[in-house]
């Protein structure tokens, strides 16, 4: 679309000034060469420059779904979808489709990871990624992310309840059947296991195997996820115990946020820190604020690295590091278009087809009270379930989504349902459920739920690892393990492979924050390290350092970031440039500090590896 109507810009300039005649700008159309096209089952594709997928260009298309199958009167959308054909030509092997998270993200966008994961598979399968019905180039359902949920689904119309799960399984196997790709073997991660295990259940004969990285129940959970407080406490447990150092003299993560919780209950502090957006904020160290970082640090290393030193900062008087913690965790991703992400599709399908403690069927101010009711309950029942956060702080937080569904419309055509198995029972296909061992919003006794539920099934729990272990495996082990199981599911299934999860390396805390620093080489390791875990934090190509300065970035290959008096420590301003390749671990750092010249180089993903670096004589 951009390409075309810059073309169009051009040629009325060149008319305007009289240049070229209008026959002369009919030619040039006319001898631009065609797109290429190829026909896939009754579909043709056309290749689209925009869509690079493992260095090559991808096959796209659309398909026209009826919003409704039930009800033409609702008009059709065009479902958007990918192909990444064989590299050999030929189907020798089932297509992968790969099914992304949220719900919200499409799945073309993550195209690239998924043929990364895939690897050699690709040289005889086809890789297909769709574009869910309210997600990317399919209709997306444009809400204003701060808007109220009444007000996105009023937005949404006759619609608001056509977004469930069972219909975009229904989708997919439409599209499936019309690109005459057979059975296929799926890739869920996040919300697209939940996808998965909908279309497998559903439609099991286009189904021949499933992996499910970071698997979500759709049976047997309950509206608490009662799973989340333990994992998370876990969590924080294990990266300390496996960090020396960490923990000494009752300094253990959840001792120390147990402490803090109880200050900041009778008295709410605030702080100024570096947020994720290259800005300053006024931030409230209090217990929905804390929460939401606790249990984000799902996502990533950055928080199990830094929330014990934070936390101990912040006990003996020192607010900022923690503050920082808040502030990241308070990020929107400003001008992400809504092709990117869907916080209405997000409710929908939250509110059509997750469990809830109330009864959808009922109007809001019913709603209201069973939910007060149920809260009630769950207080006097398990006042813990969320230790050592209280239930109502839980709630009060972002992660606390129970409320969420209150004010959301009743669904008379398209009622709200769990969408389980029909029967109950999942078809006897062969699943893999992956689970990292740190994640608390898809936990590992959450995964072993699921694959409990299929007959023939085998959940690898990859250790020190958080939310999705196979996309972007810097680790080179669950991937390697997804095609495993995609080339010989029999031998997967037996326990052949998946030895290398136990052997991921811990992720190391930092062991403090001080204000000053003597050693100046340790403070400017600390200071690469600090950079990169920003970067990650980050939703700009810039930011700030804790105590002063600043930082860019560029490039991915590797990924340079260039530090510009950066204060971790209050007396050690750090400049120069921190070089590091994501896929390999490679880390070069050459800055200047303390009036000297220091150059370091190591692997962060090597166990056992001590990051250093030293002075130029």
């Amino acid at each position: 679309m951009v390409r075309r109507v810059t073309s169009s810009v051009a040629a009325l300039a060149l008319l305007t000034v009289g240049l070229f005649s209008t026959s002369a700008i009919t030619e040039q159309v006319q001898a631009r060469p065609t797109v290429p096209t190829k026909q896939l089952g009754s579909i043709t594709l056309t290749a689209c420059d925009e869509v690079v997928i493992s260095g090559s260009k991808a096959w796209c298309g659309t398909m026209p779904r009826p919003w409704d199958p039930r009800d033409a009167a609702l008009g059709h959308f065009d479902l958007t979808f990918a192909v990444v054909l064989p590299v050999r030509g030929q189907f020798l092997q089932p297509a992968v489709v790969g099914l992304e998270g949220g719900p919200g993200y499409g799945s073309i966008g993550s195209g690239q990871s998924y043929a990364e994961m895939l690897g050699p598979l690709l040289a005889d399968r086809a890789l297909l990624v769709v574009d869910q019905r309210g997600t990317g180039g399919s209709s997306p359902v444009d809400c204003d992310p701060d808007g109220s949920v009444a007000a996105c689904a009023k937005s949404l119309g006759d619609r608001f309840d056509l977004f469930g799960t069972k219909l975009v399984a229904e989708d997919l196997s439409a599209l499936i059947s019309a690109l005459d790709l057979g059975k296929v073997d799926v890739y869920g991660d996040s919300y697209g296991t939940f996808v998965a295990q909908v279309f497998a259940s559903h439609h099991p004969d286009l189904v021949r195997s499933l992996v499910l990285d970071g698997a979500y129940p759709i049976t047997g959970e309950t509206a608490w996820y009662p799973t989340q407080g333990a994992a998370m406490r876990k969590a924080y447990t294990v990266v300390c115990e496996r960090t020396k150092g960490c923990g000494a003299g009752n300094t253990g993560t959840m001792q120390l946020l147990s402490r803090l919780l109880t200050k900041v209950r009778k008295e709410e502090v605030s702080v100024r820190a570096p947020g994720a957006d290259d800005k300053m904020h006024n931030v409230k160290l209090n217990p929905q604020n804390l929460n939401d970082v606790a249990f984000g640090g799902t996502y990533g290393p950055t928080t199990y690295r830094e929330f014990n030193a934070s936390l101990r900062a912040a006990m003996a008087g020192d607010l900022l590091p923690l503050g920082r913690l808040v502030a990241e965790s308070q990020a929107k991703i400003f001008g992400e278009p809504v092709s990117v992400y869907s916080t209405g599709l997000n409710f929908a399908v939250s509110c059509h087809d997750y469990p809830q403690l109330f009864d959808m069927a009922q109007p809001k101010a019913i709603r209201k009270s069973q939910y007060d009711a149920a809260v009630a309950t769950q207080i006097r029942s398990d006042p813990d379930l969320y230790g050592p956060f209280q239930i109502r702080e839980y709630l009060k937080s972002d992660f606390g989504t129970q409320a969420l569904c209150v004010p959301w419309p009743i669904a008379t055509r398209d009622p709200w349902q769990i969408p389980g198995p029909p029967g109950g029972i999942y078809p006897d296909i062969p699943t893999l459920v992956l689970s990292g061992e740190l994640d608390t919003i898809t936990t590992p006794a959450e995964g072993a739920m699921v694959a409990a539920q299929f007959a023939r099934s085998r959940q690898v729990v990859v250790a020190n690892s958080t939310h999705v272990t196979a996309m972007d495996d810097v680790n080179k082990c669950a991937s390697l393990l997804v095609r495993d199981f995609f080339a010989d599911q029999g031998a997967v299934l037996a326990g052949v492979g998946g030895k290398c999860a136990a052997k991921i390396p811990p992720i190391e805390a930092v062991i403090g924050y001080p204000v000053r620093i003597e050693n100046p080489g340790n403070g400017v390791t600390q200071t690469a390290m600090d950079a990169i875990d920003r970067y990650l934090q980050a939703v700009t190509d810039k930011g700030l350092g804790l105590r002063g300065g600043s930082w860019s970035s560029r490039g991915w290959g590797p990924i340079v970031i260039e530090l510009y008096e950066y204060r971790l420590y209050q007396n050690l301003p750090v400049s120069g440039s921190v070089r590091w390749d994501y896929d390999t671990g490679a880390v070069t750092v050459r800055a200047r500090a303390a009036d000297r010249n220091w150059v370091g180089r190591w692997n962060m993903y090597a166990p056992g590896v001590t990051a250093h670096v030293r002075e130029l004589d």
